[in-house]
């Protein structure tokens, strides 16, 4: 370990001294980054070993000029991002039709284990697998999170040459999360000039503007590059669309109206009486009339996703020292702030007749009633502030050895810093204590007459919630890459190494009266790592017979030690063969693992939040949810295989199928912003995780007075309790199909025409929420991945001028949240882009290196297909913020320059 640190440390001052000499002054540029061939497609391509020189690494094998054997790899590269319109690096990934929008996500956030995501950030879920079950790289190389997921675009799209993603198990190449895949974010290295852009794109209530540079010099050794953006999305309110409301009658709907409204309603003695507009007073009673009741919307004022302000940078630097030592590095830093309007404070109030204002109805003698309130009038609005602060520096220094054999040594350190926070909230026992007062100064009015003083309305709306997480990542990493020996098909090769990895965590809460100090906790987690992988080929060009065009086997195996998770070794095989020059048939088989994340196994301390939930049998139901933390979480695991073919038809047609099968074990879930839970009740049945009546009002009496707080007032009585912890229960089976389809046309006198198509077809998703379960086809389900998802794109390319069209496939649903269940239609938007290069072919001119763009996104104004479905605090309502987008059509501009 100690010269693995030292190694490290000699590299970033070997950079430190080399950036000190005048080598920038060099004139003759270096050659071009290495890559993998990319034509100009219209949209992703995949990777195979014909597109990869010798001198890189492709992500899914550590070994040094070759493709994954028995995987394939889908790239994206510059152009997808300025023809797809994707302001940032998430929005260019989930052009992917592989990549679902369930989990952790900006938009929705209570299911498919989104809970944990507190500042709306994005992550990958590649096919609705799990949101952590995907690894992010950078580079080669893993990058600082919130101990929670990584968001892809903390690297700025003018800062990045490529993705690269593999959706297929890859522990024994990567270690933990590599379950469903892996999305590397490749930085450029190979921009010699300055390219800057700018965009703003404008919708109904909604709009969105970026701008970046990026500045790269080459020279005769090495390379320096430097980009940075600003982004900034507006916020759009559900009042703004007329599909999220409670009563969705007019659609065919429910009516999920409550009656916690201002005015409220009373309820006393099982009878209800609506309090009518502008109030009532003892004196007149008589205007409640028994078995009415108030019913509005509580929930239509909040943000169907946040205010969000995105500052990235990056940069990437290579110095050749003579002719066999090189040193380089990557490094970014991002700045994430959001602003989120909530939902209306409301609660169901139990007001005693001692209250200085209290109102008795006719014939009642009871002591207390309760009344369905909304504070929207008299407090203001919940407001939810916060950032995502991260930045990671990683320099490495790498020695040509024996042979082509290849040391690298890399040191990364990088640090997260991200805050939650919400100031203002009720206090539970403040608003008791009004309740009770009877002393018009300090006593609450719920009847709708504003008598309630400043000073006590101040002293209820005194709750802050603040829940910052700080990391800090150390990794360490030697590898070891070369040829052992040479075969008649070609040379075997390995690759091996070391990965250290040190993690710290400060897990920060205060939840109570404004004042209360942030407590923070302190975790740490260290991980060591061996791996190898041996490439050897049977069958090459120099040895080819009939039926045997190459064939070619690799094997990895890598083995982590977690100081609080134990251990595990994963294997996986590979298998390429080619019975004809044009067609490569393969397989893969491996296991993969997830260590449970620092914050699910210690947490902040438990909490019991009031929440709604949606009913299928009814009308939504307020209850309690339990979060916290679990110590005996342990990983989760997988055993993944795949059958795929690789066919170049002709020259410019290639197509890509890939058959994949996962069987996912101890999978770690929580239930707290799960608000559609109860559609699945029957699967908890003897856990412990739903419980109702008096059961649930004797666990929640049980847990208040051992001394956890409250978010939010409670009901009474509480009919309803969730036990929102995480927990090893769940295990899934995963089956489908990927394809992906590219042909390019070149005329001679129209230019190229350029198409591509990709999807993925679920043929199985299996749930099972406890280990003893019956296995449940999820598929197409309301909050689960769908049976079919797919996008093709038509350009064409008559430089200077290039256009155009694509469409994307979201398959219909079900809806199983509600009874009888309801089907929900496809979703099929289609965007518009053209691109001119003002300069012309040749670029010249005063206009040269000029590109100007227009891009209309959702072109005929598609709403998101209708789901009977009530509005949610964490998304949906109306529609599934999941499987749709709120935006509508979106018209934008661009311009783009370089020189």
């Amino acid at each position: 370990m100690t010269g693995i640190r030292t190694a490290a440390l000699v590299s970033t001052a070997l950079m430190t001294l080399v950036i000190a000499q005048p080598a920038f002054a060099q004139a003759r540029p270096a050659d071009p980054e290495p890559a993998p061939a990319n034509p100009p497609e219209a949209g992703p391509v995949t990777v195979t070993s014909d597109d990869v020189n010798a001198d890189i690494v492709v992500t899914g094998s550590r070994v040094r000029g070759a493709a994954p054997v028995g995987s394939t790899v889908i790239s994206l590269g510059r152009e997808d991002a300025v023809a797809g319109g994707a302001v940032t690096t998430d929005r260019l990934i989930k052009q992917i039709p592989q990549v679902f929008d369930l989990g952790v996500s900006e938009n929705s956030r209570g299911q498919s284990g989104g809970n944990g995501n507190v500042t709306y950030g994005n992550s990958v879920n590649l096919r609705g697998i799990g949101p952590y079950a995907t690894l992010i790289l950078v580079d080669g190389h893993r990058v600082v999170n919130n101990s929670r997921a990584v968001d892809p675009s903390i690297i700025p799209t003018l800062g990045l040459e490529r993705v690269e993603v593999i959706a297929d198990g890859a522990s024994a190449i990567y270690g933990s999360d590599a379950v469903a895949g892996v999305v590397n974010l490749i930085p450029r290295r190979s921009l010699d000039g300055v390219e800057a852009s700018t965009r703003y794109g404008t919708a109904d209530d909604f709009h969105e503007w970026q701008a970046g540079i990026a500045v790269g010099h080459k020279w005769s050794q090495g390379q320096l590059m430097v980009a940075f953006e600003h982004t900034y999305r507006s916020a759009l309110s559900g009042n703004d669309r007329n599909y999220f409301r409670s009563n969705q009658t007019a659609f065919g709907g429910n009516d999920y109206s409550v009656t916690r409204c201002s005015p409220g309603t009373i309820t006393a003695g099982g009878t209800s009486y609506a309090i009518p507009t502008g109030g009532v007073t003892q004196a007149t009673a008589g205007a409640l009339v028994a078995g009415t009741s108030n019913r509005c919307d509580d929930i239509t004022n909040q943000d169907l996703f946040p205010e969000q302000t995105y500052d990235s940078a990056n940069m990437t630097f290579t110095q050749d020292l003579g002719s066999r030592v090189t040193v380089f590095a990557d490094g970014f830093y991002s700045y994430r702030k959001f602003l989120r309007t909530g939902a209306d404070s409301t609660a169901t109030l139990t007001v005693p007749q001692t209250n200085a204002f209290f109102v008795r109805p006719a014939g009642f003698t009871g002591s207390s009633y309760t009344i369905g309130y909304n504070f929207r009038d008299i407090l203001a609005r919940n407001m939810n502030p916060g950032r995502a602060e991260n930045w990671q520096i990683s320099p490495g220094v790498r020695v040509k050895l024996f042979g082509d054999f290849q040391f690298e040594g890399i040191y990364s350190y990088g640090r997260s810093n991200d805050q939650s926070n919400t100031f203002t909230g009720l206090t539970a026992a403040n608003l008791n204590a009004a309740l009770a007062s009877n002393n018009p100064a300090t006593a609450f009015d719920p009847y709708g007459l504003g008598r309630t003083s400043t000073a006590t309305l101040q002293s209820i709306n005194n709750s802050v919630f603040l829940a910052p997480t700080l990391s800090r990542f150390t990794g360490y990493e030697a590898r070891l890459n070369g040829s052992l020996f040479a075969l008649p098909g070609g040379d075997v090769k390995l690759a091996a190494g070391y990965e250290g990895q040190e993690i710290k965590v400060n897990l920060g809460n205060a939840r109570g009266q404004i004042g209360t100090p942030i407590v923070y906790r302190h975790f740490d987690r260290r991980v060591d790592s061996i791996y190898g992988e041996l490439l050897v080929p049977i069958f090459g060009s120099a040895n080819a017979i009939p039926g045997f065009q190459r064939l070619e086997f690799d094997a990895a195996v890598r083995y982590d030690k977690y100081s609080d998770s134990g251990n595990t070794t994963n294997p996986k095989f590979g298998v390429n063969w080619s019975p004809l020059k044009r067609l490569v048939l393969r397989g893969s088989y491996g296991t993969s693992f997830r260590a449970p994340l620092i914050t699910q196994i210690y947490g902040n301390s438990n909490s019991l939040f009031t929440q709604t939930y949606q009913n299928p049998s009814g009308p939504p139901i307020v209850g309690v949810a339990l979060s916290g933390p679990n110590l005996n979480l342990g990983p989760e695991t997988a055993t993944t295989w795949s059958l795929g073919a690789d066919w170049d038809v002709v020259p410019r047609l290639k197509l890509s199928a890939t058959y994949f099968n996962v069987n996912y074990r101890n999978q770690v879930d929580a239930y707290l912003s799960d608000l559609a839970i109860l559609s699945r009740e029957a699967q908890f049945t003897g856990t412990g995780i739903i419980l109702r009546g008096a059961d649930a009002a004797a666990r929640v009496a049980q847990l208040i007075a051992s001394g956890v707080g409250v978010v939010g007032v409670p009901p009474s009585p509480v009919t309803l309790f969730v036990d929102g912890r995480n927990n090893n229960l769940g295990k899934s089976q995963t089956e489908g199909v990927d394809f992906t389809a590219n042909y390019t046309l070149p005329t001679a006198n129209l230019g190229t025409f350029l198409l591509n198509a990709n999807g993925t077809y679920l043929t199985r998703y299996e749930v099972s929420v406890t280990p003893a379960g019956t296995p449940v086809d999820r598929r197409n389900t309301i909050f689960f991945p769908l049976k079919f998802k797919a996008r093709g794109s038509l350009a064409w390319d008559f430089d200077p001028i290039r256009v155009q069209a694509t469409i994307t496939h979201v398959g219909g649903y079900t809806n199983n949240a509600i009874t009888p269940n309801e089907t929900v239609k496809s979703y099929n938007p289609v965007d518009f882009s053209i691109a001119w290069k003002l300069g012309g072919r040749d670029a010249s001119g005063i206009l040269g290196g000029l590109t100007l763009g227009a891009e209309v996104r959702n072109a005929f104004d598609i709403d998101p297909p209708y789901v009977n479905l009530a509005p949610s605090g964490n998304g949906s309502g109306g529609y599934d913020a999941s499987a749709a987008s709120p935006i509508g059509r979106e018209i934008a501009v661009s311009l783009r320059a370089q020189f």
